[in-house]
């Protein structure tokens, strides 16, 4: 099986903690989905520069056995950082350089690639929408994480040319459940909606699924946790397992990823 974190990468800064980590949401939930189906052929199509930070981009996926032929490393470009603040146990995006990521698209050779894996993640971070419908030409399957841009205007186009979908929201209300709704109506087959501690929602079209929340053993740090319910989630999915147990999954992935401090576990923090 093969799966491909499309888009969007950087390291993630916390300058009070001197802490930083490669990431971006299409690499946290792969990396987790990696561990969860170990035969899985990973791959990221993106853009760092040739500085330290795209260095270790690259080192660190490649020694989770990452397939980084498909990125794009720009002479003298800035890999794109964000700082990090931590608010209790919340995290806040603090600042953004976007760096080498704003002009980014994949060049034709990238596009063949991507369109010959069996699912890939992208989402709302780089200009993607109008490539989506080329993406998945040949059968490859869409994940998108909408995070909490429910109301961006790319939003339809968006939901007629993908698979699956996330959303990030503060609770379970009529507006959710007619935004699932009126998805899958659109074309996706299955989409979910995260709430924190509240839990979440599926809907594929025909029923509603609800999962409560799994507390964590300890709260360390909230980063991850939508991207590792959505590893959970797509490793129960690609078992051919139902939706009620692929949420499951994606509930205690979560709740083991935000009681470690990164959004993913390194050699030294593995369970």
């Amino acid at each position: 099986m093969k799966f491909a974190a499309v888009g969007f990468t950087c390291v993630d800064v916390y300058k009070n903690l001197n802490i930083s980590y490669p990431t971006g949401n299409g690499i946290d939930l792969m990396f987790n989905l990696m561990e969860l189906i170990p035969d899985l052929r990973g791959s990221v199509v993106t853009a760092v520069g040739d500085d330290e930070n795209g260095n270790r981009m690259l080192t660190v996926c490649r020694e989770r056995g990452v397939d980084v032929s498909h990125v794009t490393v720009v002479p003298g470009g800035m890999t794109a950082v964000i700082e990090m603040l931590l608010n209790g146990k919340d995290r806040i995006h603090h600042h953004a350089d976007k760096g080498v990521m704003i002009p980014y698209q994949p060049t034709d050779a990238d596009m063949d690639f991507i369109r010959s894996q069996d699912y890939i993640h992208t989402d709302l971070s780089w200009q993607v929408t109008g490539l989506l419908g080329d993406m998945r030409k040949k059968g490859t399957k869409i994940y998108f994480d909408f995070s909490k841009r429910y109301q961006h205007k790319d939003v339809p186009e968006i939901l007629k040319n993908i698979n699956y979908g996330i959303f990030s929201f503060e609770e379970e209300n009529e507006e959710v459940r007619e935004l699932l709704k009126t998805g899958c109506g659109m074309g996706a087959e299955i989409l979910i909606a995260t709430f924190g501690e509240k839990g979440s929602l599926a809907f594929d079209g025909k029923e509603f699924y609800r999962q409560p929340c799994i507390p964590a053993s300890r709260l360390i740090n909230t980063v991850g946790a939508g991207d590792s319910f959505g590893a959970g989630f797509m490793s129960g999915l690609l078992r051919g397992e139902d939706i009620p147990t692929c949420m499951r999954r994606g509930a205690l992935k979560s709740s083991e990823i935000v009681s470690i401090f990164e959004p993913y576990h390194n050699k030294g923090n593995k369970k």
